[in-house]
């Protein structure tokens, strides 16, 4: 990954991209792209207070990456696939709207927010426009010294979209007294022959997790990272780029 070549966005000067294993392509402004058919494509995306409008053309596959952007709306029309990782550290208030387009679009996206002294919300719509389309939204959520979360999640088929598949899930920690996390899980279905689910949990960790710990030497303080650590550790080794993975490191070792 540390041979990558960096593209921006506004060094671009075109809105089509074509398929190029070597480049990671930076959004760092409002952007309109079009990913040609078949193409493999890496984004980062950190961009603030703006827009973003994607369209995956059939068979293209877009990795997705968006690091601590801030009040910005994205709009993907997916007719290939789509996969999204999300690290959020600051606030925010997120809007995502993923529109599957053919039979077998595919979107993945999963998120980790952290609160610490902030409020923040992630309000995602996907619409299942065709058969045998697939969404899977998952949400794992931070919020301490009185931080709050809300992951706001809607998931729709529309009649006549067959053998369609649309699940979210969302997980909340709240590590005081002060803090909150709230899931608002929405299906919308008018398809009988389909497959949909959601689910939510919020609650403080485990005692049964930290006492194991513990009694291998551990202190509860020291328990309390290593649990966060396997949760965040996935999320960060996703991030192509070393510069911004280290800053990522960097501010979540402060947070915890």
């Amino acid at each position: 990954m540390a041979d990558l070549k960096i593209i921006k966005i506004s060094d671009l000067g075109q809105s089509d991209i074509n398929d190029n294993n070597d480049v990671i392509y930076l959004i760092d402004k409002d952007a309109c792209l079009n990913i040609k058919a078949s193409s493999n494509i890496k984004i980062l995306d950190t961009l603030s207070n703006g827009n973003v409008k994607l369209n995956v053309e059939k068979d293209a596959f877009v990795s997705y990456t968006i690091l601590n952007s801030k009040n910005t709306k994205r709009v993907f029309d997916i007719y290939g696939s789509l996969e999204l990782s999300e690290i959020s550290l600051d606030e925010t208030e997120e809007n995502i709207n993923a529109n599957l387009m053919v039979n077998e679009a595919r979107f993945d996206s999963k998120c980790l927010s952290f609160a610490s002294n902030i409020e923040s919300s992630f309000h995602v719509n996907v619409i299942h426009k065709a058969k045998e389309t697939f969404s899977n939204v998952s949400n794992i959520g931070v919020a301490l010294n009185g931080g709050k979360l809300l992951f706001d999640v809607v998931g729709k088929i529309e009649k006549g979209m067959m053998k369609s598949k649309c699940a979210q899930l969302s997980r909340g920690i709240v590590m005081d007294n002060e803090s909150k996390v709230d899931a608002k899980p929405v299906l919308l279905i008018d398809e009988y022959d389909c497959f949909a689910n959601h689910g939510a949990s919020i609650g403080k960790v485990s005692d049964e997790d930290l006492f194991y710990l513990m009694s291998r030497g551990l202190s509860k303080n020291e328990a309390f990272i290593l649990i966060l650590e396997g949760i965040i550790r996935p999320f960060i080794d996703g991030v192509y780029i070393e510069e911004y993975k280290k800053e990522i490191e960097e501010k979540v070792a402060k947070l915890i």
